[in-house]
C-alpha cells in the first residue's frame, strides 16, 4: 500500500502530529521526536533566502526546532563530507539535502534510508526519477533545475532576430554577427575618445573541470544525437555522439567563447554575461535574479530552452537540483519526515518558484485559482533584516521554465556516477586544452563506459 501526501492546507495545519500513513513500515513513529532536527545543506542560492524562511515557518507552526548545518560551498566538498559522516555514523544528521546525481551512490553506501511512501503524481515525471533507484524511492524532490539559454535580447533585436535561436547552427551564426558588430562599434567609439568597453564574446558556459563540465558535455553529446537514457557511449546508437559533442564544445570554445571559459563555473560565467561580455550563456534558472540585478541599465535579456538538435527537434538539457532524504543514522526519523513533507508540499514549492528556484511540482506552475498559495508572507521586514531587497525575486517566465523541465533528463543513475563524472571531466578538459585529435575522444568514450559500470578509476 502507498501513502497519500497531504494537501497544502492539511500539511500546514497538521504537521505537528502526522496521522498514521499506510506506506510506513511496522513500528515507524509518526509523531516527531523531541530535540532539534539537524539538516545538512549547502548554501541557499536565492537572494531571498526562501529555503531558510520555509524552515523557520515550520518551526513556528509546530514548535519543533531545526538546526541547519552548512556544508562546503562546492558540490564535491558537500558530497565528501556527507559520505564520510554517514559511513562513520558520527554525523548526527537527520535530513540531507542531496544533489540529484547522488541518489544511487548514497543509497548503495547505506547513508540514506528508503522513503516510507510513494510520491504522488503532482511531482514532475523527470524530477521524480531522480529519487528512484533499485526499485525504491529514496527521498523527495526539493528544488529542481534545467539548463537554460540566456541571451541578450537587445543585441539580437538589433539584427532582426526577434526570437531565441532554434538550433545550435543559428546560435553560432547569430552570436558571431552580434559580437562582431558590437566590437566594431566599441572600437569606433574608443577611437573617437569614448571609454572602451570590454570585448564582447559570442557565448560563455561552464567548462572548468568540475560537474559543470560534465553537464555541458552530456548536453552537447545529446545535441549530437546521443540517447540520454542509454547506459554507455561506446555501443549502439550512442557510438560517435560523445565524440561529436566534445568536438562541438571545442569548436564553440575556439569560435564563440573566451579562453577563460575553461576556468568558468556557474558564478563566473554569470558574471561575464551580466557584465555585458557575452551574447549567450548556458546556465541554471537560479542565476536569473543575479543577472537581472546586475546587467547594465538599458540592456535587456531573456531566457529560452537550449537550442534543438536537428535530428528530431528535441531541446534536451541535464536535470539538476536537490532532493531531501532521511539520514540512515537519524535518531529523529519521524521529525525528519515531517520536515521534508512540509518543505516539499505544494505551497512550499510555490514559494520556491516565486523566489528564485525551479519547483518540483506541476501544480506550482499553475496560475489563478488553481495555483497553490505560498504560505510565507510577502518579501518584507524579515527578509530585509538579512539584506534582501524587499521586492519579488526576478524569475524566468514559468512557462519557459516548465517546458525546459519537462524536456530535461536526469544524469545517468549509477552508484558509480561520481567516478564516471571525474573521468569525463579529466578527458574533456585535456581535449579542450590540448591539440590532440579525435583519438582522445574515442578513448574517453570507452573509459566513460567502464567508469559508469564500476570498472574504472578517474
Amino acid at each position: 500500500m502507498t501513502a497519500k501526501r497531504t494537501t497544502a492546507g492539511a500539511a500546514l495545519a497538521g504537521l505537528a502530529l502526522l496521522t498514521a500513513v499506510s506506506g510506513c513500515t511496522p513500528g515507524d513513529q509518526t509523531v516527531p521526536e523531541k530535540g532539534a532536527i539537524v539538516l545538512a545543506t549547502g548554501s541557499d542560492l536565492s537572494s531571498s533566502g526562501v529555503r531558510q524562511d520555509l524552515i523557520r515557518a515550520w518551526e513556528k507552526r509546530t514548535g519543533h526546532t531545526v538546526r541547519i548545518v552548512k556544508l562546503p560551498d562546492t558540490a564535491d566538498g558537500q558530497r565528501s563530507q556527507l559520505l564520510a559522516a554517514g559511513q562513520s555514523g558520527n554525523g548526527g544528521y537527520d535530513v540531507l539535502n542531496l544533489d540529484v546525481a547522488w541518489t544511487a551512490e548514497f543509497a548503495e553506501a547505506g547513508v540514506i534510508r528508503p522513503w516510507p511512501a510513494s510520491l504522488d503524481g503532482d511531482f514532475l515525471g523527470s524530477v521524480a526519477k531522480t529519487v528512484e533507484y533499485d526499485g525504491k524511492v529514496w527521498g523527495v524532490p526539493f528544488n529542481t533545475d534545467a539548463g537554460l539559454l540566456y541571451y541578450r535580447k537587445d543585441l539580437l533585436d538589433a539584427h532582426g532576430h526577434h526570437r531565441p535561436p532554434a538550433n545550435w547552427g543559428e546560435l553560432k551564426a547569430w552570436a558571431l554577427q552580434a559580437a562582431d558588430a558590437y566590437n566594431r562599434r566599441s572600437d569606433h567609439d574608443a577611437r573617437a575618445g569614448k571609454k572602451k568597453r570590454p570585448r564582447m564574446y559570442g557565448m560563455v558556459a561552464q567548462l572548468r573541470p568540475y560537474e559543470g563540465l560534465t553537464v555541458n558535455t552530456l548536453e552537447s553529446a545529446w545535441a549530437n544525437g546521443g540517447d540520454p537514457y542509454a547506459t554507455g557511449f561506446a555501443k549502439g546508437e550512442q557510438v560517435g555522439a560523445l565524440q561529436l559533442g566534445i568536438a562541438d564544445l571545442k569548436d564553440r570554445l575556439g569560435t564563440l567563447m573566451p579562453h577563460e571559459a575553461v576556468t568558468m563555473d556557474e558564478t563566473e560565467s554569470r558574471r561575464w554575461f551580466a557584465d555585458g561580455r557575452a551574447v549567450f550563456m548556458r546556465n541554471w534558472p537560479v542565476e536569473y535574479a543575479s543577472v537581472a540585478e546586475k546587467l547594465t541599465a538599458g540592456t535587456t535579456f531573456d531566457v529560452a530552452q537550449l537550442p534543438a538538435r536537428p535530428s528530431d527537434g528535441r531541446r534536451l538539457s541535464v536535470l539538476g537540483g536537490q532532493n531531501l532524504a532521511i539520514s540512515a543514522g537519524s535518531e529523529r526519523p519521524a521529525g525528519a519526515r515531517a520536515l521534508i513533507e512540509a518543505l516539499t508540499d505544494p505551497g512550499s514549492e510555490r514559494c520556491l518558484l516565486e523566489r528564485g528556484f525551479a519547483a518540483t511540482r506541476d501544480s506550482a506552475y499553475r496560475e489563478g485559482a488553481k495555483a497553490p498559495r505560498c504560505p510565507l508572507p510577502p518579501v518584507g521586514a524579515e527578509q530585509a533584516e538579512r539584506g534582501a531587497t524587499g521586492q519579488p525575486e526576478p524569475r524566468p517566465d514559468p512557462r519557459t521554465l516548465h517546458d525546459a523541465l519537462m524536456a530535461a533528463v536526469p544524469r545517468p543513475r549509477s552508484a558509480h556516477y561520481q567516478t564516471f563524472s571525474k573521468v569525463l571531466q579529466l578527458g574533456v578538459a585535456a581535449y579542450l586544452n590540448g591539440s590532440g585529435g579525435t583519438a582522445i575522444a574515442d578513448r574517453l568514450a570507452r573509459q566513460a563506459d567502464d567508469a559508469l559500470g564500476g570498472r574504472g578509476t578517474p
